[in-house]
C-alpha cells in the first residue's frame, strides 16, 4: 500500500457521490477505490440527502442536474442539516461558466470540477478537502476545549462548594475526552488519597485509596509531570500491582499532576477506551490546562476538609461532656423536650431513669479525682453500652447520669435500670483495692399523673432517686403514680 492510500485510510476517508449517471458513478468509483477511499452511491438528490444523514460523510461529490431535486437545492439543504462534522461539497458538472460556479459556492460548495474527469485533479481536491475538514474538526475541538475552561471557571467563581466545582470538573472534561473514568484524587501522604470526585459516580466522595496499589499515581506525585499508560497491564510501571489490573487490558490511563507551589496537591485522573496511537498531544495539554486551573478547588477542599472537621469538633463539644464522651446537662435537656412533646403529640410512651453512683465521694477522698474519673468513664461506658441505641445517654451532673428511652413502658424501663444496675455492681474497676461501685436509679414514665411537661418528668424521676438513696442505695425505685 502507498503512503497516500495510507493517509487516506488513516483519515475519516468517506465519499459520498450523487449523481444520475451510471457511467459517471462508476468512473468515480474507480478512481477513489483505488486511491483507498469508501463509497456510497446515490442517484438523486433526496437519496443523498438521507445518505449524508445517516452516513455521515467527509466529502459529497455531487451532479448539478439530476431528476427531482438538483444539485444546487442539495447543496442548500445539506448546510442546514446538523451533522457531526461538516462534509465537504464538490461540484461535479459539465458545465463550466461562472454563473453555474458561482451559484454552487453561493449554495454552500467547497470546489467545483469541470467534466470529464481527471483522475490526478479529482484526488488532488478531495484530499485538499480532507486536510480543510481536519482544519475544521481542530476548530471545532478548541472551541469545545475552551468553553469546558471557561465553563470551569465559571464554576469556580459561582460557588465557594468544592465538591460542587470538582464534579463539574471531571463531567466536563470526561464529554469532552470521552473518558469512561475521570476522577480527581487528593494527595494526602506518601500513601494516602482520597477520591474527591468522580463524573461516573457523583456520589463518590473522600474516597480513601492506598496509594500503594497506584505506582502511576505515584509516579506522578514523584516527577510532577503528566503520565500516559495505552497499554496499562502491560507497563514496567505496573509490573508489581499486574495481577489486581488485568480487567484493564482494555484500557488507556492518563494522569496529570495539580501542582501548586511545587507541590503535588492532586491528581486528574483519566481512564479511557484503550487508544490505538495513545493520548494525543493536544489531549493532554488540554487536561493539562484543566488540572493548573483545578488546584484553587483543590486548595479549597483541603481547606473546606480542614474547617468541616473543626466545625464537627466545635458542633460536638457543644453537647458532649468531655470526660465521659456523653451528652451534656443542656443537651439532654433539649432532647427530652423532643421526645415528651413527640410522645403527647403521638400518644405514645416515653420513660427516664436517673442515675447517681453510690458513695462516690468517698472514692474521690482515697484514691483521689484521677481514679474518680476512670471510674465515672467506665461506668459511663457501661450505661451506653447496656442500652438500646434509640436511647439517649447523658451526663447529668457530677456522678448522675440520665437515660431517656423513647417509646418504652414503665415496666421495660425498670427492667432495664436493673440490668444497668447490676452492670455496674458486677464490675471490677481499674484502680480500686476493696471497694465495691454500686449505682441508685429512679424511673419515671409518660403517661403518668401530673406529669405534664419534661420538666416533671425530671422532678418524678428524681424522686424516685431520691427514695432508692433513702432506701439503702444500690436498688431500683419507680416514681409515685
Amino acid at each position: 500500500m502507498n503512503v497516500d492510500l495510507v493517509c487516506a485510510t488513516q483519515q475519516n476517508n468517506r465519499v459520498l457521490i450523487v449523481d444520475d449517471n451510471l457511467t459517471n458513478k462508476a468512473i468515480l468509483e474507480d478512481i477513489l477505490h483505488s486511491n483507498g477511499y469508501d463509497t456510497r452511491y446515490a442517484s438523486e438528490g433526496k437519496e443523498g440527502l438521507n445518505v449524508v444523514s445517516g452516513w455521515n460523510p467527509s466529502v459529497i461529490l455531487l451532479d448539478l442536474v439530476m431528476p427531482g431535486m438538483d444539485g444546487i437545492n442539495v447543496c442548500r439543504e445539506v448546510r442546514k442539516m446538523q451533522l457531526p462534522t461538516r462534509p465537504s461539497i464538490i461540484v461535479v458538472s459539465m458545465k463550466s461558466d461562472k454563473e453555474t460556479i458561482v451559484d454552487s459556492l453561493a449554495a454552500g460548495a467547497d470546489d467545483f470540477i469541470v467534466k470529464p474527469i481527471n483522475e490526478a485533479e479529482l484526488i488532488a481536491r478531495v484530499r485538499a478537502q480532507l486536510r480543510i475538514n481536519e482544519f475544521y474538526k481542530e476548530i471545532e475541538e478548541d472551541k469545545r476545549n475552551l468553553e469546558t475552561i471557561l465553563a470551569i471557571t465559571t464554576a469556580m467563581s459561582a460557588t465557594l462548594d468544592p465538591s460542587e466545582v470538582l464534579g463539574t470538573i471531571v463531567s466536563k472534561v470526561a464529554g469532552i475526552t470521552e473518558a469512561v473514568r475521570c476522577s480527581i484524587v487528593l494527595i494526602v501522604k506518601e500513601d494516602e488519597a482520597y477520591v474527591l470526585a468522580s463524573h461516573e459516580d457523583p456520589a463518590i466522595r473522600e474516597l480513601k485509596l492506598d496509594l500503594a496499589k497506584y505506582p502511576e499515581i505515584k509516579e506522578v506525585i514523584a516527577t510532577k509531570t503528566p503520565l500516559a499508560l495505552n497499554d496499562v497491564v502491560n507497563h514496567p510501571l505496573m509490573s508489581g500491582v499486574k495481577d489486581s489490573i488485568l480487567d484493564l487490558k482494555d484500557m488507556s490511563l492518563l494522569i496529570v499532576p495539580i501542582v501548586f507551589n511545587d507541590e503535588v496537591l492532586g491528581t486528574l485522573f483519566l481512564r479511557t477506551k484503550k487508544k490505538e496511537h495513545g493520548y494525543a498531544q493536544k489531549e493532554i495539554n488540554f487536561c493539562r490546562i484543566v488540572a493548573n486551573s483545578s488546584f484553587h478547588a483543590l486548595k479549597n477542599a483541603r481547606l473546606f476538609e480542614k474547617v468541616s472537621k473543626e466545625k464537627e469538633y466545635l458542633k460536638e463539644i457543644a453537647v458532649k461532656d468531655q470526660l465521659t464522651s456523653l451528652y451534656n446537662h443542656n443537651f439532654f435537656y433539649s432532647r427530652l423536650e423532643e421526645e415528651f412533646e413527640r410522645a403527647v403529640r403521638y400518644e405514645t410512651p416515653l420513660s427516664l431513669i436517673m442515675v447517681d453512683i453510690d458513695n462516690f465521694k468517698l472514692i474521690n477522698d482515697t484514691y483521689g479525682h484521677r481514679v474518680g474519673d476512670v471510674v465515672l468513664r467506665e461506668i459511663a461506658g457501661m450505661i451506653k453500652r447496656g442500652v438500646r441505641k434509640t436511647d439517649i445517654v447523658a451526663r447529668y451532673g457530677g456522678e448522675e447520669f440520665a437515660v431517656v428511652l423513647p417509646h418504652t413502658l414503665l415496666k421495660g424501663a425498670v427492667e432495664e435500670a436493673e440490668r444497668l444496675r447490676e452492670l455496674v455492681e458486677s464490675h471490677a474497676y481499674a484502680g480500686l483495692v476493696t471497694e465495691r461501685i454500686t449505682i441508685s436509679i429512679g424511673v419515671a414514665s409518660y403517661p403518668q399523673k401530673g406529669a405534664m411537661n419534661s420538666g416533671d418528668l425530671v422532678n418524678f424521676a428524681d424522686d424516685a432517686l431520691y427514695k432508692a438513696k433513702w432506701s439503702g442505695k444500690n436498688c431500683v425505685k419507680v416514681a409515685e403514680v
